[in-house]
């Protein structure tokens, strides 16, 4: 009987002491309409913190850095476990909290056609690619090799033949990439240039 009331009174005051927090789940299309990225632009759950503001979108895309948006999460009461350990978030321009499903049209009723044309890679998986660095006024090229099949304005890693390491760079041109501090600005603006 004592085992019972003990089970019983740890049942009931676990939850009132604390409860761990429950983690935000990021949406599977995150978008926004006016070009302030709040929390609540990127997940479901966010609650209270879903008006914090993260970023801000000017072109069609935006790109966040994902450690970032952990820590004005948890500055503001809320909680994202990165379960999948991403480096960036890229917000397109949408709609500002409406579901997905409400803007898909309802079974029966047809669909526009849209044709997209194929974007063609300006860099492939194995070919040499020149990777520029610059950052105040130094500029160093070192050239790689692309470890996947790219388009211009892709993130894209480029290992480097000689120390072997990886270089997190952006593809620019046929062969080309740009990598360090700029690196994403020139991203963004080869995206909303699209």
């Amino acid at each position: 009987m004592k085992t019972f009331a003990l089970i019983a009174l740890l049942a009931f005051a676990v939850p009132a002491v604390g409860q761990a927090a429950v983690p935000m789940v990021l949406k599977a299309a995150t978008s926004d309409g006016d070009g302030r990225i709040t929390l609540g632009d990127l997940f479901d759950n966010a609650g209270a913190a879903s008006d914090v503001t993260v970023g801000v979108r000017q072109g069609q895309t935006a790109v966040l850095d994902a450690g970032a948006v952990q820590s004005i999460a948890a500055r503001n009461g809320a909680y994202w476990d990165n379960p999948r350990g991403l480096r960036r978030i890229i917000v397109t321009a949408g709609m500002d909290g409406v579901p997905l499903s409400a803007v898909i049209p309802a079974a029966g009723f047809a669909q526009p056609a849209v044709a997209v044309a194929p974007r063609t890679a300006a860099v492939r998986r194995g070919e040499a690619v020149a990777v520029t660095w610059s950052s105040g006024g130094l500029t160093l090229t070192v050239t790689g090799v692309a470890q996947k099949d790219a388009t211009v304005g892709d993130l894209i890693q480029i290992q480097n033949p000689s120390s072997k390491k990886m270089i997190d760079a952006v593809v620019i041109g046929s062969g080309q990439a740009v990598a360090g501090p700029n690196a994403m600005q020139t991203r963004n603006q080869l995206l909303s240039s699209r």
